[in-house]
C-alpha cells in the first residue's frame, strides 16, 4: 500500500511539472517580430553599457580581434539581427570600423572596402 501511494504521487508531481512546462512554454512562431523590429533603433549599433566603465563606449571602439558572435535572430534577409559583442546590430549598422553587410542563419559578414571578416557563432573572425 504504501509503494502505491508513493507511486501515485510521484506520477501526480511529473503530471503537474508537464503541464507547468507546456502552459509556460512559448514557440519561434508566437515571436513578435513587428515589436522586436521597432525596438531596435534606427543607425548604427546601440550603445552597450558599461556600469563599471569610467567612460562610454561604442560599436565603433571595439578592433575587428575583440568581436565575438553571440546570437542571430533570422527570418529572411530584411528581418536580421545579430549580438555581437554585446551589441544588437542589423544590416547596414557599423560596428569595429565595418559595415554588417549580411546576417545569415549561423553567420554574419562584415565588410570594409576590400577586407570581408565572417564572424561565426561561438568562434571569432
Amino acid at each position: 500500500m504504501k509503494i502505491n501511494k508513493m507511486y501515485l504521487s510521484i506520477a501526480l508531481f511529473l503530471a503537474v511539472l508537464a503541464i507547468g512546462g507546456v502552459a509556460f512554454s512559448q514557440s519561434l512562431s508566437d515571436f513578435q517580430w513587428e515589436e522586436f523590429s521597432s525596438s531596435v533603433s534606427e543607425g548604427s549599433a546601440q550603445t552597450n553599457v558599461d556600469p563599471f566603465s569610467s567612460g562610454t563606449s561604442s560599436a565603433e571602439d571595439l578592433s575587428i580581434e575583440e568581436l565575438q558572435l553571440s546570437g542571430i535572430v533570422y527570418r529572411d534577409d530584411e528581418d536580421a539581427y545579430a549580438l555581437i559583442s554585446g551589441y544588437l546590430v542589423k544590416p547596414g549598422d557599423r560596428i569595429a570600423g565595418y559595415r554588417v553587410d549580411l546576417i545569415e542563419r549561423e553567420k554574419v559578414r562584415l565588410r570594409r572596402v576590400d577586407d570581408v571578416f565572417i564572424l561565426s557563432i561561438g568562434g571569432g573572425i
